[in-house]
């Protein structure tokens, strides 16, 4: 009878490498993947930060309804997964029913998460912001005068037919004529055009000639006057670079 230390055959399968790595990886919401190895032993393989699409979303959608006209959106919508970059560009759609889709640009300011959106014109939803500068633009070039022009929420949803008014704040003064206010008038075809209105500078006006009175002796309405039209695109654009 021969004796030895084990001559059972399983002594020879414990022999197995321990570090040998399951095939299996996990990958963290951050984008970091973990490997599990022999012994419990966790192992970083690969880590790329990546922002948070859904606190994004939400961020997008609260600030938008927060700063429009009574608008609420049924969603936002970006891209499953982005990785951190600064500089990097997106884009979002944003949907509101029954008028449609539109465009959110949207930058990585740093690559901490850091996030800049912009929301164009367009005939479904209005960028009143965008509106000012366009109306201020257009003031200094045919009147080369400063205008601060204040046309309310930020946003607005983009109605055709419909119209409002933008304040001059303080006026504008060109004299013996007065710029208080904007009249603005979304197109049938979704579009914008204004006018500015004018009121006699009656404290500059030392005339009294018929002309500053109607006939029942009241002053004249102001007098509107065309300026040009601001064409926008659809809802969904190009990207902005």
């Amino acid at each position: 009878m021969t004796r030895g230390l084990n001559a059972s055959p399983a002594a020879h399968l414990v022999s197995v490498p321990i570090f040998v790595q399951f095939t299996v990886q996990f990958t963290l919401h951050f984008g970091c993947r973990l490997a599990l190895c022999l012994g419990g032993l966790w192992a970083l393989v690969g880590c790329t930060p990546r922002l948070n699409m859904t606190a994004i979303e939400a961020e997008i959608k609260a600030d938008i309804e927060r700063q429009g006209r009574r608008i609420t959106l049924t969603e936002v919508r970006c891209p499953p997964q982005m990785i951190r970059k600064a500089g990097a560009y997106f884009r979002c759609v944003g949907t509101l029913k029954p008028e449609g889709e539109f465009t959110i640009n949207v930058t990585q300011a740093d690559d901490q998460g850091t996030v800049n959106w912009d929301v164009p014109n367009s005939q479904i939803i209005l960028n009143l912001v965008k509106l000012e500068n366009s109306i201020q633009e257009d003031l200094a070039k045919s009147l080369a005068k400063r205008a601060i022009v204040d046309c309310g929420a930020v946003y607005r949803i983009n109605q055709p037919g419909e119209r409002f008014e933008c304040q001059v704040v303080g006026g504008l003064d060109l004299g013996a004529e007065q710029i208080e206010r904007i009249l603005v008038r979304v197109t049938p075809e979704g579009n914008l055009d204004w006018q500015e209105v004018r009121q006699r500078n009656f404290a500059l006006d030392t005339t009294s000639t018929p002309t500053t009175q109607a006939d029942n002796g009241q002053p004249r309405p102001a007098q509107p006057t065309q300026t040009p039209q601001l064409r926008l695109p659809n809802g969904l654009q190009a990207p902005e670079r």
